[in-house]
């Protein structure tokens, strides 16, 4: 190996010294390093820095001090940096700002600052350096064509966590860093470094992506969650059946729970199923041939994905149904007979196509992108009315007065069109970005520069179908299924029971399928592969499950009553509410009066001491069900009880005031996340070098918000069940549940020695967010008194009484100085590796 190198690099020399005038070059002054940062990381990063101080007498020193958009510059750079071929495009490399250029005696100083990623086998190119990744070894050399000539003052590799097994030639010093350090004496050629290494098994395998049992893990990752979600459902849909004779919209529900349990194996076998075949058939034959008929396919899945998720909406209003075969037609015609548009068999651009050719893809797959919106929509909103989230239509419609408002083209329309033409000039801009940062030394001028440009472009159009499709059905299909549940769980609420019934085994049962699916993480992600990731949704289930049982039985309406022994939930009927609350609030006022008697009266408040005591005690006096007089728990007072019923009359009506809260109060929350996620540092990168970067920021928000609103649900609909008499201890087991699954993953990460980036800050923003949900949560169960208050904070502080509210501040203030001692430490962190914006298909998700 190290004999092959040397020869290509004398060989590359040569051809530099004939276009990149290398001779003149000898007066240079050249320092070169590298660097493996794999610490707190999943994939290694590799930094180089190369310095040179190039001499005066060089023809192209000049071109250096010109802007960066002029040839003289490419040229110069391109020489220093790449060597003599005036087209390259380096798509694994990425640049920490612009090259510095200055002027020094005698002639120009530059330094060039980049990196890359060691996601693949193969070579990574970064600066002068050529990495070999192979499968157990790694080697570095270093490999610049026009300066082999130059004066080499310090060559330093810093191999991180790797073992070094060699290096030639012998090197000069080790630095501090455990690096080796080379320098040139005088007269002798430049050296011919190569470093031989062996990184840590985890970098290893973090660096083996492509290898077909890391891509058949990563493929499927989604598989596990969207099979084990149908499986649930289906047995969910079991025991509702059992559970006794279900009403006209109990029975619709579960049909329709049913039915979405046959479409989540049908679409995980068209969403990720493609993925794996095609995988698979790659390697077994053509891959070239094999990835253009995946491309090509990506059409017509789109088109298939759609059309289920339309039929599954079955929209009331014809013009819905026009319009989804308006934008089927170009897609489907394109798909089945692309050489009639100029295209190859395969859907395929090629050089020579026409701009018509290019027309007609760029409809194509603009149709098929919005058919799979419209279709989504559709389902959205059939599930979304089942949900009570459309309102109700204002004129009585064929399908009964009480009907919800049918999706009509009005304002779906220009919201699909809107969508489509943003996402699509955001996958443009990403591509266009892309392209300009891999071929930046690349020469403009030359007519090949223009051919491979238009060409890359095009290749990410016909990807756009797949690469769509992956990104759109993973970011969606979560949030459908539990709206399916929802709808299950609306149902049910809405039986003629009483009002104060808590949810049944069968009801929570729901609620823990709607925990993985709408509130809790998709962890288990290690060392770069997803193979263990769907192991999280049955933590995430076990965890809520896990709560629940060890919280049964032991909140404040689970109390007994002194005399009878009966339950306080069953001796509390909805038409005692107005009373409870009267007590509760002439609760709270006795007790105002006595912290004033203690604040230091005469010995003759002790006669209205007794006299409010006695007033105490009667507030306790309550009559069973039966009318049987009897008293509240010893340790339970009627605020604990008013507060553990919560501002409804229902655990349905709870659970939606506390997921309309918990939005609200979320919003900072997801700001301060899809920051962290999207924006922050080299996630920002990230972020713009993916086709779907920018609008995957827009469906973060959107993510993050469903997840309160879905943890907020959960919070009031379990609100009875919970132990606690003020709402932010009642929120601990639902913030446990949540913080379980975390906290195994931080361990995994922990055994692999990977970053934790942003975990921790999930955990504490669940925190900071139910904390407070549940405070204004307590707050609405006397909203009726809002009006005696000069403000909300008084009546908090009559509710909490000062010394609990007191405490509840230190605990909020302790929250927000951990959250963000936590977002400073974590986010110092590594972010992820850059998505390649260069390879092109596969059908990789985000």
């Amino acid at each position: 190996m190290l004999g092959a190198l040397l020869v290509s690099t004398s060989a590359a020399a040569h051809a530099a010294d004939n276009v990149c005038r290398s001779k003149r070059l000898s007066e240079a002054s050249v320092s070169a390093s590298v660097e493996l940062d794999d610490r707190r990381r999943t994939q290694t990063k590799v930094l180089s820095r190369l310095t040179v101080h190039v001499p005066q007498e060089w023809p192209y020193a000049t071109g250096l001090l010109l802007g960066k958009d002029s040839e003289e510059y490419r040229r110069a750079m391109r020489c220093l940096l790449r060597g003599d071929a005036s087209q390259a495009q380096w798509w694994g490399e990425w640049r920490s700002g612009i090259p510095q250029v200055s002027s020094e005696k005698g002639g120009v100083r530059i330094q060039v600052d980049s990196y890359g990623w060691a996601q693949n086998q193969g070579m990574l190119y970064v600066g002068p350096w050529d990495i070999d990744i192979g499968k157990d070894r790694w080697t570095v050399a270093l490999n610049p064509p026009a300066l082999a000539q130059a004066h080499w003052i310090t060559i330093t590799v810093k191999p991180g966590t790797s073992s070094i097994l060699s290096a030639t030639p012998a090197p000069s010093a080790k630095d501090d860093d455990n690096g080796l350090v080379w320098r040139q004496k005088a007269g002798q050629a430049m050296p011919q470094v190569s470093v031989r290494l062996d990184p840590p098994w985890q970098r290893s395998w973090a660096a083996q992506q492509e290898r077909l049992r890391f891509q058949l893990g990563n493929d499927t990752s989604g598989l596990p969650w969207q099979l084990s979600t149908a499986a649930l459902l289906l047995l969910a849909v079991r025991r509702t059946r059992r559970s006794g004779p279900l009403s006209p919209d109990e029975s619709l529900a579960v049909r329709t729970a049913t039915s979405w349990a046959g479409l989540c194996v049908l679409l995980s076998l068209l969403y990720s199923g493609d993925n794996l075949f095609y995988d698979v058939m790659q390697r077994q034959g053509d891959k070239a041939a094999w990835a253009a008929q995946q491309a090509h396919h990506g059409l017509l899945i789109n088109l298939a994905l759609g059309w289920i998720l339309f039929l599954f909406g079955r929209p009331r209003r014809l013009t819905i149904w026009l319009a989804a075969a308006v934008l089927t037609l170009p897609g489907l015609v394109v798909a089945l007979i692309p050489r009639s548009f100029g295209l190859t068999a395969n859907a395929l651009l090629l050089d020579s196509s026409s701009d018509g050719a290019v027309l007609a893809l760029f409809i194509a797959s603009g149709c098929v992108f919005a058919f799979l919106l419209l279709g989504s929509t559709a389902a959205a909103w059939r599930l979304a009315s089942a949900v009570g989230l459309v309102s109700r239509a204002p004129v009585v419609v064929p399908t009964g007065p009480n009907a919800a408002r049918a999706l009509t083209l009005r304002w779906t329309a220009p919201l699909i069109a809107l969508a489509v033409a943003i996402i699509s000039l955001c996958a443009a801009g990403t591509s266009e970005w892309g392209w300009q940062r891999a071929s930046w030394l690349s020469a403009h001028a030359d007519a090949q520069y223009g051919i491979d440009h238009l060409q890359a472009l095009r290749q990410d159009l016909a990807w756009f179908a797949v690469n769509s499709q992956d990104w759109w059905i993973s970011s969606i299909w979560w949030a459908l299924s539990g709206l399916v549940a929802l709808a299950v769980l609306r149902a049910r609420a809405h039986r003629t029971t009483p009002a104060l019934q808590d949810p049944g085994r069968v009801d929570e049962f729901w609620m823990l399928l709607l925990f993985p699916l709408l509130a809790g993480l998709g962890l288990g992600a290690f060392v770069g592969n997803y193979t263990m990731a769907g192991l999280w949704f049955f933590l995430n289930l076990g965890a809520l499950a896990l709560a629940i049982t060890t919280c049964r039985g032991k909140g404040v309406l689970d109390q007994p009553l002194q005399h009878s022994g009966v339950n306080l939930r069953t001796a509390i009927a909805p038409s005692r509410r107005r009373d409870l609350l009267d007590r509760a609030r002439r609760f709270r006022e006795t007790h105002a009066k006595l912290r004033r008697l203690d604040q230091g009266q005469s010995d003759d408040a002790a006669h209205d001491r007794r006299s409010l005591e006695r007033e105490l005690r009667g507030l306790h006096r309550w009559r069973t069900s039966a009318g049987t007089v009897d008293r509240l728990p010893a340790d339970v007072s009627v605020v604990d009880a008013a507060l553990a019923l919560g501002p409804e009359d229902s655990w349905w009506a709870n659970g939606r005031r506390a997921a309309r809260i918990a939005a609200l109060v979320g919003l900072p929350a997801s700001a301060l996340l899809v920051w962290a996620e999207g924006i922050n540092g080299e996630f920002l990168t990230s972020t713009l070098n993916w086709q779907f970067g920018l609008p995957n920021i827009v469906m973060g928000a959107v993510y993050w918000e469903i997840t309160w609103a879905a943890a907020g649900f959960l919070l009031g609909s379990l609100w009875r069940q919970l132990p606690g008499r003020r709402g932010p201890v009642r929120i601990l087991p639902l913030v446990g549940a949540y913080a379980l699954p975390i906290g195994i993953d931080a361990l995994g990460k922990l055994v692999t020695r990977e970053e934790q980036t942003n975990l921790a800050l999930y955990a504490l923003s669940m925190l900071l967010v139910l904390t407070i949900t549940s405070i204004v949560f307590d707050l609405h169960v006397f909203r009726g008194e809002r009006r005696y208050w000069q403000s909300r904070l008084g009546l908090l502080l009559s509710v909490y009484q000062m010394r609990y509210f007191s405490l509840q501040a230190a605990y909020l203030l302790a929250q927000l100085v951990a959250l963000f001692t936590l977002w400073q430490f974590f986010t110092e962190g590594g972010g992820p590796p850059e998505r390649s914006a260069g390879n092109s298909g596969g059908g990789a998700g985000p």
